[in-house]
């Protein structure tokens, strides 16, 4: 007799799914599961890495010997290497996840990072569920200085890496609206989705404080796509739908709260310059640039422009020597 009665169809799956990978990662069969770290370091994680993986593989669109394949050097990496317990709610915490995603001491592609954190965020949300994500900066960090190729890499990591679908629709949406369109972060609070328009040109905001039409940065407009996928036409992208507040705290608290691993601090500030950076970088025509910032002249372009390479020699003088073609 069985020592306890399965109740439904997903206890029987995931009881015959965890009885099929104790079997293949013992050495069961010819088709098994090896671990690409040492064979003690397997057999300390080895149960509790199958015992997980049945479980999430009920729920998540994915076969269990792909999704061990993921699992297991995670789990290795959280409780040989760092020291953690082997409790699911430790080892499967989206911050954790987080850290691992985010390390910098491998040599992961951006495909295999993001395929990584898809996979692990789907775990954390089926076997632990939505928890409190406290983990502030410990180091206080520069806020007017633009972000680099890396942060910028790091922080769309931590957009799409959030715990739950409405925190990932915010931090997505914040990062791609300050960052790939320097919206302001008042100007981020007033966004609906009906301010956003597609066509065959990219993508277009709306400022509705002001009326201009901003085009997004290409880079951002995945970002930007996926996040809003579920809004309707009149809701707010950012936060509640119909959320009354829009007092910049809002974003301030939210932006502290969430999980953060090893990426810069999200800061709209930084971002909105970044943008402008970028644009200076590329050259676009200042009469343009200030247009789509909403300014009339630039504060501060003095600090902006320091982070602007300067050209060689040569680039110099024929940039300068050339004629205006008007």
């Amino acid at each position: 007799m069985p020592s306890q009665i399965l109740r439904s169809p997903r206890q029987y799956v995931a009881a015959m799914l965890l009885a099929i990978l104790s079997f293949l990662t013992r050495g069961g069969t010819p088709v098994k599961y090896v671990p690409n770290f040492a064979e003690d370091r397997w057999s300390v994680v080895r149960d509790f890495v199958v015992g997980a993986v049945a479980e999430a593989a009920t729920s998540i669109a994915q076969p269990a010997d792909r999704l061990i394949v993921v699992a297991a050097p995670f789990v290795d990496w959280v409780v040989n290497v760092n020291g953690y317990p082997t409790k699911t709610a430790v080892v499967f915490h989206p911050v954790i996840v987080r850290r691992y995603i985010t390390r910098t001491d491998v040599t992961w592609s951006d495909t295999t990072r993001r395929t990584y954190r898809s996979a692990l965020m789907r775990m954390s949300e089926i076997l632990v569920g939505e928890v409190p994500l406290e983990f502030a900066p410990t180091t206080p960090q520069n806020t007017a200085a633009p972000y680099d190729d890396l942060d910028l890499h790091l922080l769309e990591s931590w957009a799409t890496g959030q715990s739950t679908a409405a925190r990932r629709r915010s931090a997505g949406v914040t990062l791609a609206l300050c960052t790939g369109a320097g919206l302001k972060a008042n100007e981020l609070l007033q966004v609906r989705r009906r301010d956003i328009t597609i066509d065959t040109d990219g993508i277009l905001v709306t400022v509705a404080s002001t009326g201009r039409a901003v085009p997004l940065l290409a880079r951002f407009e995945a970002l930007l796509l996926d996040s809003i996928t579920d809004v309707a036409a009149e809701d707010w992208v950012f936060g509640s739908a119909k959320r009354i507040k829009h007092g910049i705290s809002t974003l301030t608290t939210f932006l502290y709260d969430t999980d953060r691993g090893n990426e810069p601090d999200p800061v709209t500030t930084r971002m909105r310059n970044t943008w402008l950076i970028t644009h200076l970088i590329a050259r676009t025509d200042m009469r343009a640039l200030m247009t789509a910032a909403g300014v009339t002249k630039f504060e501060h372009l003095d600090q902006l422009v320091a982070h602007v390479p300067a050209l060689d020699a040569a680039s110099y003088r024929r940039q300068l020597r050339a004629e205006v073609t008007r």
